[in-house]
């Protein structure tokens, strides 16, 4: 799983009918910077002053961040950070949960309203996978700032701080001091993807431009965020009203088999 996939589980809470998804709006925005930190994670990526830049292109186990990097590479001229966040497109929640359902994580009903749109609605999720994840989170909390900023579950946690998922992941009485944890540790760390050491780097000038990428990844990736959030105007519709699919954007899947409308699985 990606740290997008973990992000749309940890979002995914029961309502007073249904599951659904929490601050959607927010949610889109924060899988596309996911990508970014996991790329630079792996490094794949750094970010300079003014663009993403690809250091390594060769394709990553993940198929959906190997076509998110080669969109990076061929893309002419480099794109900057705040605008690849800013074109993230609307259908990006939609794909990772055609994800997570290629993964047997959730169960989604598909079908068309009078209009011909395509509506999802959740129907179950994997709980104990999700509890897994919960159980991630909170130790991440409990460590603190000592916790290694290549950590990737640390990246998890300030994203889902970003992305208003706390009450998701703390919800209740009994999460506000998870809560309040959570945001000292996204206070201290701002985003921290990457450090470049994924693996090992013969050549000293790559491996520095690795970790000084990282570097303003970590400074810039959240301050674009919450920039683009204070310019958003989020709805707090459900999944099945709000959202609308379109078009598939790069790094879809493909071929899933999954991405149909008109019927339930």
């Amino acid at each position: 799983m990606t740290t997008g996939d973990d992000l749309l589980l940890l979002a995914m809470v029961p309502g007073r009918r249904r599951l659904r998804i929490r601050d959607e709006d927010r949610l889109r925005f924060a899988l596309r910077a996911s990508e970014l930190a996991d790329l630079g994670l792996a490094g794949r990526i750094a970010v300079g002053p003014r663009r993403i830049e690809v250091l390594d292109p060769r394709p990553v186990e993940d198929r959906r961040l190997s076509n998110v990097l080669r969109a990076l590479g061929a893309a002419a001229p480099a794109p900057g950070l705040a605008d690849w966040l800013r074109r993230t497109p609307r259908s990006l929640t939609v794909e990772y949960l055609s994800r997570l359902q290629d993964q047997k994580a959730v169960r989604v009903r598909r079908w068309r309203d009078y209009s011909g749109r395509t509506r999802h609605d959740l129907l179950s999720v994997d709980l104990p996978r999700r509890q897994e994840l919960l159980a991630r989170l909170d130790r991440v909390i409990r460590s603190g700032p000592a916790r290694s900023p290549a950590d990737r579950d640390l990246t998890l946690a300030v994203l889902v701080q970003a992305a208003r998922l706390a009450p998701a992941a703390c919800p209740g009485l009994r999460g506000i001091t998870g809560r309040r944890r959570l945001a000292a540790l996204a206070a201290v760390h701002g985003l921290a993807p990457a450090t470049g050491r994924a693996g090992p780097v013969a050549d000293g000038e790559l491996a520095e431009a690795l970790i000084s990428g990282a570097d303003v990844l970590t400074r810039r990736l959240l301050g674009e965020l919450g920039d683009l959030y204070a310019d958003v105007t989020t709805g707090g519709h459900g999944l099945g009203h709000g959202l609308d699919p379109g078009s598939w954007s790069e790094g879809g899947g493909g071929g899933s088999g999954h991405h149909g409308g008109g019927h339930a699985d």
